[in-house]
């Protein structure tokens, strides 16, 4: 049984005549003839009776049609909505974030994704762990992720989007507010605020710390970049942070050692070639990254 010969026996029902329906179906009568008689054969029942230059359903080609008339339909609709994800005018997009990625860099993708298909979902996920999002990639739960490069996992590929530096977050009466670039090794004395163990940014900020010669005090410990900013301000201590990170916060110096940098990459399963949703939301992504290059290392 084969689709065609279903959309032939629909045809010869509405049209009443073999004639018509092969003229609307654009084919030869004898060959829409011998399509029916191939089914009728495969089926072992007559589906049309003649009745002088018309034809009608036999009581069997009743019960077949009344099954195959919604099963063309959904079909139909099947092909309308392939259609539609190819063209994204429909579909979703799943990707996950760093927290101190999706407050800076994504507002302005996304905004644009969303006006540019707006009838495309964007499901988003925030963690603080890239070999997360790299399982979660892997897995198929995410499309997309922001992570810090580089990445490692089996099956999952990417691209690196930028390297920021770091900066010293310092609060607005430190002693080094004024300058213009600082030396970490400065810091080596002060009380630090930073993320709780195992966190991206507490890696981060305990290793160029390490690169400058001390191991960071940190007496205050957070889950939350807002907060920890809050409690900067309030002159609880310092912290380094990577620059997208503290977008919006006034007292950021820049470090001098140039090396002193994080690489952000956006990473896929490597398993061929990415659906229209999130093809079109990486293209967004890396075009705003691109032009995020000013003041990068």
């Amino acid at each position: 049984m084969e689709l065609h010969q279903l959309r032939y026996v629909q045809a010869v029902a509405q049209a009443g005549s073999f004639t018509r329906a092969a003229e609307e179906l654009f084919l030869a009568q004898p060959s829409l003839s011998v399509q029916i008689r191939k089914l009728e054969k495969e089926l072992g029942v007559a589906l049309f009776e003649r009745l002088g230059r018309r034809v009608a359903l036999t009581s069997a080609g009743e019960a077949f049609l009344e099954h195959v008339e919604p099963a063309l339909f959904h079909l139909e609709q099947a092909r309308a909505q392939a259609i539609a994800v190819r063209n994204l005018t429909r579909g979703r997009v799943a990707i996950g974030v760093l927290p101190s990625v999706g407050a800076t860099l994504l507002p302005g993708v996304l905004a644009e994704y969303r006006t540019t298909y707006p009838r495309i979902d964007v499901r988003l996920t925030e963690h603080n762990v890239s070999a997360e999002f790299e399982r979660l990639v892997h897995a198929g739960v995410l499309d997309l992720a922001v992570i810090r490069a580089p990445w490692g996992r089996p099956g999952v590929t990417g691209r690196t989007l930028l390297r920021e530096p770091m900066v010293a977050m310092l609060p607005p009466e430190h002693r080094f507010a004024g300058q213009e670039t600082l030396d970490l090794a400065c810091l080596g004395s002060d009380e630090f605020v930073g993320m709780h163990p195992g966190y991206g940014l507490r890696e981060l900020m305990d290793s160029v710390c390490l690169l400058a010669g001390f191991r960071p005090h940190v007496t205050v410990e957070t889950s939350q970049l807002s907060v920890l900013c809050g409690m900067v301000g309030s002159g609880v201590g310092v912290s380094v942070l990577p620059r997208l990170a503290t977008v919006g916060y006034p007292t950021v110096i820049p470090l001098v050692d140039p090396d002193a940098c994080r690489e952000l990459a956006v990473v896929w399963r490597d398993s061929g070639e990415l659906a229209p949703a999130p093809r079109a939301f990486l293209d967004l992504l890396v075009t705003a990254a691109d032009g995020d290059r000013a003041g990068t290392c």
